[in-house]
This record gives C-alpha cells, structure tokens and sequence, in this order.
C-alpha cells in the first residue's frame, strides 16, 4: 500500500510576501558581487549593503514527483543603471520547468538559454510566466516598490548558481531616459 503524504494549506501575506513558517534566505548586496555591470556603483552601494531580495520557500524532499513553492520580495534599486534582480540560475535538472506568478509590484524575469539567446517578458500582478526546461531565468524589480511573487518548481529540479556566476546572463536590464531597456552585457562570456 502507498504512503500518503498529508495535503497542507498555507496563507501567503500578499501584502509582504511572507509565508508563516517557510525557510528564510536573505541575499544582500554582498551576496551578489560579481554579478553586476557597474562594479564602481557596487563598491559605493556595497557600503550599505542594502537586503536586495528575500525567498519564502515550502520545500519537500528532492524526490521527483513533488513540487516546492517560494515567494520572493525583491526589493527596488539599482546597481549604476541596472536594476536589483535575483541571482538567477538553471536547474541543476536542467529538463525541469517552473512557473512564477506576479503578485504585486512591477518587475520581469530574463531568461536565456546555454548559447546565450535571451528572452525579456514584463511582469505586474496577475502576469503568470512560464520557465521551460533548459533556461536559465532571472527576475528583475523595475518598479519602486518590492516585487513580489511565487514560483512552483519539481522538488528534485536543484539550482545550477555556478553557470550564472560564472558567465552571467547575455543581457542586462537597466533604465536609461526613465525606460526599461534590456541591452547586451558586454561581459558576457560566451563559449
């Protein structure tokens, strides 16, 4: 006979984002170094070491099969002209999708494949954003207020950092003449 796991609810404040009782990752400025353009704004910013995002996550065993689910707040702010984004990543599963789902606030997510071909798509409440499998994706806060949202993801999909830190993303999202531009990163390395 099976084992069943208990079905389980929770409330997310979507106010703030928060999930009561999730596991708490807190990524300041420090924890992204490296990954922007402008590293003279980033040794000014790093100063402060502002909180750039905050991950509320609900996870399972890493078995195929189930799904965790997190909120991220990420907070406003700029690095020069290039806006506060989550680290990013691929999959360490690299065949597994993920789905996020806009809260509040004004943002988007970049995604990319391994070759570097890049995809920008807008994100506000209610924006619901599909992650296919082999992509690495990145969301971006390019409103004033913190962007929140949630993402569903396969529990055994892991996180691939490396890759990102290593080559960063092909594209860099940043105002320029109060517009959200998506411009080539001139550090991207490419194979």
């Amino acid at each position: 006979m099976a084992e069943y796991k208990k079905p389980f609810g929770v409330k997310i404040d979507l106010e703030t984002g928060v999930i009561p009782g999730a596991k708490k990752l807190v990524r300041k400025l420090s924890d992204l170094k490296g990954y922007f353009a402008d590293e003279n704004a980033y040794s000014e910013l790093l100063k402060d070491d502002p909180v750039v995002y905050e991950v509320y996550a609900i996870e399972q065993e890493e078995k195929d099969g189930d799904l965790n689910f997190a909120t991220t707040v990420l907070y406003p702010g700029k690095v020069g002209k290039e806006f506060f984004f989550t680290k990013g990543h691929y999959h360490a599963k690299a065949d597994r999708a993920e789905v996020y789902y806009a809260l509040k606030g004004k943002g988007g997510m970049l995604l990319q494949t391994p070759e570097g071909r890049a995809e920008w798509i807008p994100m506000e409440p209610g924006t619901v954003v599909y992650v296919p499998p082999y992509w690495a994706h990145r969301t971006v806060n390019t409103g004033n207020e913190p962007f929140i949202f949630l993402a569903l993801y396969p529990a055994d999909a892991g996180h691939d950092y490396g890759s990102i830190k290593e080559k960063g993303f092909s594209k860099l999202v940043i105002e320029e003449g109060g517009e959200v531009r998506v411009i080539d990163n001139p550090r991207w390395k490419s194979d």
